[in-house]
């Protein structure tokens, strides 16, 4: 009870109320690291309640014993470097900064990415959702410089043809089939953020079905070729996303294999409106449609409703034709 559940609760409590969002000195320094690394965070936390109440409970019994205080500490220590390794060889959390995924990950979401193996192309199938590194990539449209890590869903292997037809990606001549599901809306939660206004369509490609948003954009000129050891990718937010089509001064470019640091599969926290974590969300998949429509203080019934008419109108093909075919016509059903 005292070692073990008490100092849960306690970590859950000091998790979601206690740890500052923002400040300078030691207060910055751990509002930096519950950002950046809240299993860590969790963690460390766990094990130092956990430490202190073993401590005291021996004290007010009156029977500290100096072998329990170091099998403590030697158990602080374990637990410790066990998140370490947790962290650095399985999963790796990431926080989700900006709006390109919407609907399936909103700003402020932590997500659980899988730890990649060399070559990292293992990793990647189409429809993946993967964590990379933009250092070293192509310079992106207007010359301006790409956020440090991306999160970003994989549309084009070695070999595909990439081009776009409004915001659906057509791959080998072969347009990825959707299905629109309703008008979508999201309210900004700061000033730094934008309201995201257009259509939400359910999209079908292999094995994966996920959530996209459209709206008015800039084009995507041409066709692009992606080239051995790349990949090409897109955000969830077609139209408000740092991705391949941002590539070569906005011809569009290729992801080499070795910035992909992670396959993102489930969630780990994810966020109210106001900031809050959701624990509603601990380890759900990420595509599972039932956990997007988090557009807290809207009805979303009649996305919901589209949402389950779309799944019940799955298209026959979702699989494009092999790279350097040329099929007389698009093999996938025509967009709904």
């Amino acid at each position: 009870m005292w070692t073990v559940v008490v100092p849960a609760l306690l970590t859950f409590a000091g998790s979601r109320w206690l740890a500052p969002t923002i400040g300078s000195g030691v207060p910055g320094a751990v509002a930096a690291i519950a950002r950046r690394d809240p299993v860590l965070w969790q963690a460390a936390l766990f094990v130092l309640l956990s430490a202190l109440a073993s401590y005291w409970c021996d004290h007010f019994a009156g029977e500290l014993r100096k072998a329990g205080v170091l099998a403590s500490i030697a158990w602080v220590g374990v637990a410790g470097c066990a998140a370490l390794a947790l962290r650095t060889f399985v999963v790796h959390p990431y926080r989700v900064e900006g709006a390109s995924m919407l609907p399936t990950l909103a700003p402020g979401d932590v997500v659980a990415g899988t730890a990649a193996r060399r070559p990292s192309m293992s990793l990647a199938r189409r429809g993946d959702v993967v964590v990379l590194r933009t250092d070293g990539l192509l310079p992106m449209r207007s010359g301006s410089a790409p956020p440090e890590i991306l999160v970003k869903r994989v549309i084009g292997l070695p070999g595909d043809r990439i081009a776009m037809r409004g915001g659906s990606p057509v791959i080998n001549g072969w347009e990825v089939p959707t299905c629109d599901a309703g008008e979508f809306l999201y309210a900004p939660t700061s000033e730094s953020e934008s309201a995201v206004h257009g259509r939400l369509r359910v999209e079908f490609l292999e094995d994966r079905t996920y959530l996209t948003v459209h709206s008015l954009g800039a084009p995507f000129p041409g066709t692009y070729l992606v080239e051995p050891g790349e990949v090409f990718v897109l955000g969830d937010d077609r139209s408000n996303s740092v991705d391949s089509r941002s590539l070569g001064a906005g011809r569009g470019g290729g992801i080499p294999a070795e910035v992909i640091e992670s396959r993102v599969e489930r969630f780990l926290v994810g966020s109210h409106r106001s900031g809050d974590a959701d624990f509603e969300r601990l380890l759900r998949p990420i595509d599972a449609l039932a956990s997007h429509l988090r557009l807290e203080g809207l009805d979303t019934g009649t996305l919901e409703d589209g949402i389950a008419r779309c799944l019940a109108n799955r298209p026959a093909v979702t699989r494009p034709p092999p790279a350097g075919a040329s099929p007389s016509a698009r093999s996938g059903e025509p967009t709904l």
